[in-house]
């Protein structure tokens, strides 16, 4: 009786905790708050932009209307870097903020036109719905991949000039998405979860700001979808400025395990039309 006892006065705590909800993100008023501010870099040579040769998928005609080189094929170019080497479309996250600004993020919206996905990289709240407006006259149908896993979160059929709908829930703490056509394998859009307010992603020159911080110990993430994520940890005072700066390897590119696979999609001599390479090879 005595050993039922201790068993169930253990086991009930156990229990309790696991049956709490986890602690979601709290609104404050934030007085005094700090600031991190810089730039992500890209440093070496340039890596080659994945190819496809349109003539393997259909509806060539409307797909070949941009980002297409002499040979008909689309040139998928993952790295926006600007003359001085910043890296655009870099997500700067800040990491366990219990606490803060009220969070009033703008809702996803993609838009699919000529057989391509606008904007390249988006940032998603666990649970949050998004539209994709087809401007394409042809249906699109398109799968969401959670990338960690590889796994398919969703199946979104995007019929030809219309608006559809779907919603992300990530599996376990897994933060990474990409949505890919099943028709046009060249059609891609990343999402990455974000936890808080605290978020930028890099402009054109590859610079990020993120004020309103409350005082406290915190990780700056910064992720590229095709880069190891890096990380550094900060202490932030109030009303104190931290200018932080990251810098990616280009000759650490990871790419996805599928388009490492010998297809024909990343060619050794392909070029970008309008670069200094491509102007030499008359592209």
């Amino acid at each position: 009786m005595k050993k039922t006892l201790l068993q169930v006065l253990f086991v009930l705590p156990v229990l309790l905790i696991f049956s709490f909800p986890t602690f979601a993100y709290q609104e404050i008023d934030v007085k005094n708050g700090g600031t991190i501010k810089g730039d992500v870099k890209m440093v070496g040579d340039m890596p080659f932009p994945r190819v496809y040769h349109l003539i393997l998928f259909p509806n060539i005609d409307m797909c070949a209307e941009v980002d297409t080189d002499n040979e008909m094929n689309r040139v998928l170019d993952d790295f926006k870097v600007s003359p001085n080497g910043g890296l655009k479309d870099t997500i700067i996250t800040l990491e366990h903020v219990e606490a803060g600004k009220p969070f009033n993020k703008e809702p996803i919206a993609i838009r699919s036109e000529n057989c391509k996905f606008f904007p390249d990289v988006n940032l998603i709240r666990q649970g949050e719905s998004f539209q994709v407006d087809n401007i394409d006259a042809v249906m699109h149908n398109s799968q969401v991949y959670q990338k960690e896993r590889g796994k398919i979160l969703l199946n979104i059929p995007i019929p030809a000039e219309e608006v559809s709908e779907g919603k992300i829930v990530f599996k376990k703490h897994f933060k990474i998405m990409q949505m890919i056509c099943g028709m046009h394998e060249f059609m891609q859009t990343w999402g990455y979860r974000i936890q808080n307010p605290y978020y930028f992603k890099t402009d054109s020159d590859g610079n990020f700001n993120i004020g309103d911080i409350p005082p406290g110990e915190y990780v700056v993430n910064a992720w590229h979808y095709l880069m190891k994520p890096q990380k550094r940890k900060i202490k932030v005072a109030a009303g104190e400025t931290i200018n932080l700066k990251f810098e990616f390897d280009a000759d650490k590119v990871e790419r996805p395990f599928y388009e490492t696979i010998k297809s024909g999609r990343i060619k050794k001599d392909a070029v970008i039309p309008g670069t200094a390479k491509g102007k030499e090879m008359g592209r």
